[in-house]
């Protein structure tokens, strides 16, 4: 019997199109695995264009909450009734579960079906949530060191899901009926047009979104060099933003064809749509990564809180453009009072990378205010981005390729193919006597976690000197941590850390004491590793054996 996998993805349209690469590799390592999908009603037909899909399983989580929040029924009748509904995939017996939803109610879920393999948020004995496997481990922490991350979330369920293996693209299905009205929509335009580009000025969230008067002009530069239509998509309450952005254009003097999708298309004609485009100009959005899947460049504007290493386009051939601002992007829970990351990036430059798309001109140059990057696939068969005409020199730079390589051989165990930096950062010298300085404090929490073991082990431990070791080792733990968030070469692994030390839902006293005294050993191994790198710069294979015997014991809570 094939083996079967269950992917619970409740969220977004996005980040169901972004576990293709990871449908991929299932299949790579499972030669036909059947595989499952549980997404919320509302994306049912998003998931109907994946390839690779046995089932697409379907519930309203959305009532769900609604009605938990409405207090329309008890938490228990909901939850009951939940369990009634997945109780016929209690009985198909997954291998393995993959939970790309970190929350709890969806931990409840994979832990109710089981599998002998959970992968992402499952539940602990003690009903709290908990993160199994590494790289799903990541996923939560990266947001905490956001600036040093070059993982997209792609490569991460994919990593995580399954493991290294061959790049694969992401993929949409384009259906026939949809490519025929695809053809017939931009066919009956007043104004002919042999090509077309599509152009999503709105976004779910203002905060990630482009000022549309700059999406106006931008396209008013484009009609002087370039005559084909242009066709704006997006939702319904999108509509004004679209009014805005056409009103800018022909006030600006643009003539080319203009056709308005928003709202007019089902899912699968959108597709058809972008598929029939010979470029998407757009916010960070799901049709963003509906284009990617069937093919089309994207040229992507990556502003507010977006941060295109974690969610821009994936794969070879499509373009970021995003502001050099000391606050960007700025955190998801911000509240920004000017949005002048948007005013970054000059109308003249955004239009001069479509022409260059569309092979009417030449690369735009770089500037003072924003960088440009392309992407591509790199040696280890993961997405990249390269800035074009920038120079990426800086610590900031090089810290983030020295942690791109750490966690991808040190949660895979295998050697990264990227060759290997020939420098240090100019700030070596630095980092590495802020790590001697965080030393003798986690050498004094490796002794205090050893004596709080010890003193669990005891017959009849004493409550008040245990609590007063647990009091002494907090308050130290709390101004070591503090340390080692202040500095990019150790703010990943502490980040770490500290997730490892509070995700220890472990049955038994004695037991929770050795999972943070092995959180504590691991956590100096880490650091050591990191200052011998900055003062001894190690060969790759050094380099490689470190990574191995620093994979972490405490990847997840038994």
């Amino acid at each position: 019997m094939n083996r079967q996998v269950l992917i619970l993805n409740v969220t977004r349209m996005g980040d169901l199109v972004q576990m293709g690469t990871l449908l991929a590799r299932l299949q790579e390592e499972w030669p036909g695995v059947a595989v499952d999908v549980i997404v919320d009603r509302r994306f049912a037909a998003v998931a109907s264009l994946l390839p690779g899909l046995r089932d697409i399983i379907t519930y309203d989580f959305q009532a769900l909450i609604d009605d938990s929040r409405a207090a329309v029924k008890s938490v228990t009748a909901l939850y009951t009734d939940l369990a009634a509904w997945a109780r016929p995939l209690v009985e198909r017996r997954y291998n393995r579960i993959i939970n790309l939803t970190f929350n709890r109610p969806s931990a409840l879920l994979a832990s109710y079906i089981g599998a002998p393999d959970i992968r992402g948020a499952r539940c602990a004995w003690d009903g709290e949530s908990v993160i199994d496997n590494p790289w799903m481990a990541y996923f939560t922490d990266m947001h905490h060191f956001r600036a040093l991350n070059r993982f997209n979330l792609v490569d991460v369920y994919a990593l995580g899901g399954s493991g290294p293996g061959a790049y694969a693209p992401l993929s949409v299905r384009v259906t026939p009926a949809a490519q025929d009205w695809a053809r017939r929509f931009l066919a009956a335009s007043p104004e002919t047009a042999q090509e077309w580009i599509a152009v999503q000025a709105g976004a779910s969230d203002v905060m990630k979104a482009w000022r549309p008067e700059h999406f106006g002009r931008t396209l008013t530069h484009l009609s002087a060099r370039w005559h084909g239509g242009i066709v704006l998509i997006g939702a319904p309450a999108e509509q004004d933003t679209i009014a805005q952005v056409v009103r800018v254009y022909r006030e600006a003097g643009g003539r080319n064809p203009v056709l308005n999708a928003a709202g007019q298309t089902t899912l699968e004609q959108l597709v058809g749509l972008l598929a029939e485009c010979r470029l998407l100009l757009t916010n960070d959005t799901g049709p963003m990564h509906l284009a990617v899947g069937v093919q089309v460049p994207v040229i992507d504007l990556s502003v507010g809180h977006v941060d295109f290493r974690e969610t821009g386009p994936y794969g070879s051939g499509h373009w970021v453009v995003q502001p050099v601002l000391e606050c960007a992007p700025c955190g998801f829970d911000q509240v920004c009072a000017h949005h002048s990351c948007k005013d970054r990036l000059p109308v003249t430059m955004v239009a001069d990378l479509l022409l260059h798309v569309l092979a009417k001109g030449e690369c735009p140059p770089a500037a003072p205010g924003y960088r440009l990057y392309r992407s591509s696939v790199d040696e280890d068969q993961l997405g990249h981005y390269c800035a074009v005409g920038t120079d990426e020199s800086s610590d900031l730079d090089w810290y983030s390729r020295y942690w791109r390589r750490y966690w991808y051989e040190t949660l895979t165990h295998t050697s990264s193919r990227i060759p290997e930096d020939s420098t240090v950062p100019q700030n070596a010298a630095g980092a590495a006597h802020h790590l001697a300085g965080m030393m003798p404090g986690i050498d004094r929490l490796c002794r205090q976690a050893d004596a709080i073991v010890q003193a669990t082990t005891q017959a009849a431990p004493s409550p008040g000197s245990l609590q007063a070791l647990q009091r002494e080792q907090t308050s130290l733990r709390e101004r070591v941590v503090r340390q080692g968030m202040s500095h990019i070469a150790s703010s990943p692994v502490t980040t770490s850390f500290v997730r490892s030390i509070h995700q220890d839902h472990v049955r038994g006293l004695d037991r929770m004491a050795r999972h943070h005294a092995l959180a504590y050993r691991h956590w100096r191994r880490q650091l050591t590793d990191i200052q011998r790198y900055l003062t001894q710069s190690p060969s790759k294979s050094t380099l490689r054996r470190l990574a191995m015997l620093t994979d972490s014991p405490v990847a997840h809570s038994g």
